[in-house]
């Protein structure tokens, strides 16, 4: 992960009054690493770092955060997306250039019918509490910065998160409407609102800094995890069922114990690969017209019943409640 934002966060813990040393400790984020403006630092300590913050404040230690957030947190690509021509652009900028501020966890922008998109989040790793902290945190600069850096509050449709109610009646009331417990983290916006111009367009501007963003990208090792080759061979085969450890192996060209070994490393297993692109897919097709028995074979479960089980171990409901909630939100 670039350092500059976790450089940013971990100047906040010290200001809540947790010690320097203490974190170093805790976190593995060394003082050096964090202080070099083209380091990078360890996604895993990140999350250690804001697993601290919000021992410390609860949780409205991601609203805390936001408050002080500034473009200049997010170095050159902070800059990009300010100087972009609209908000489509920015949004546009910030997901082809994402790899800049993190690697592992990815943001997409999804489309919602004819009128929407979706900015949605997909975390890394087995869950944990900085993976509310970093969806929250991204939420919450588009519902409490959009006034300063658009000059207005931004129409949401929608925000959909994965964790449950926060204590904090301050944090509830930032994030506005929002449906928790959802099947993936993601902020909903309508269509026209990406045509809003960015009050720092500047085309000369942004040419420099995108000419500059491209060669940090360029400079970056490619995305070699195995996590993310996963990911995309379920995805592309999901329709015909789970994909079986030795059926990746084979598509990947690597031996099946060799497969396990290396997701094993990142963290993962191939059962919570697969649940979890189901999960996130499921979203994506209940937001369409396809009927339930669709939408389970589209998601490769081997009959509607398996499907309604997994639903409900993921939400607490069924897929026509979840599906009737969501169209009663719009």
């Amino acid at each position: 992960m670039g350092s500059h934002l976790p450089a940013r966060l971990f100047a906040f813990a010290v200001g809540t009054g947790l010690a320097a040393d203490d974190l170093h400790a805790r976190t593995g984020l060394g003082a050096a690493a964090l202080a070099d403006p083209d380091g990078r630092v360890p996604l895993l300590g990140v999350y250690a770092l804001i697993e601290a913050v919000c021992e410390r404040l609860g949780d409205v230690a991601s609203l805390r955060f936001v408050a002080a957030f500034d473009a200049g947190d997010l170095d050159a690509l902070g800059f990009l997306l300010g100087s972009s021509s609209d908000l489509a652009a920015a949004l546009d900028r910030f997901v082809a250039f994402q790899a800049l501020y993190t690697e592992g966890e990815r943001y997409e922008a999804v489309a919602v019918g004819d009128d929407a998109v979706a900015l949605r989040y997909h975390p890394f790793g087995p869950p944990r509490r900085a993976h509310a902290w970093m969806a929250e945190v991204t939420f919450l600069d588009f519902l409490v910065n959009a006034p300063r850096w658009l000059g207005r509050e931004l129409a949401v449709r929608a925000v959909r998160m994965r964790r449950g109610p926060p204590a904090d009646a301050e944090l509830r009331r930032a994030l506005g409407p929002v449906e928790f417990g959802a099947l993936c983290d993601e902020l909903v916006l309508p269509r026209a609102e990406l045509t809003l111009r960015m009050p720092g367009a500047d085309p000369a501007l942004h040419a420099f800094f995108e000419r500059f963003v491209r060669g940090q990208l360029a400079r970056l090792p490619a995305d070699g995890s195995v996590r993310a080759r996963v990911r995309l061979q379920v995805a592309r085969r999901l329709h015909r069922g789970a994909p079986t450890l030795h059926a990746l192996a084979d598509e990947l060209g690597l031996a099946p114990r060799t497969l396990q070994r290396k997701l094993q490393a990142e963290g993962e297993t191939l059962a919570g690969l697969v649940d979890a692109v189901r999960r996130e897919r499921a979203a994506e097709l209940l937001a369409g017209p396809q009927p339930l028995s669709e939408v389970s074979y589209l998601l490769g479960f081997s009959a509607p019943s398996a499907f309604f089980r997994a639903f409900r171990r993921w939400t607490g409901e069924t897929p026509e409640g979840y599906r009737a909630r969501a169209r009663g939100q719009k």
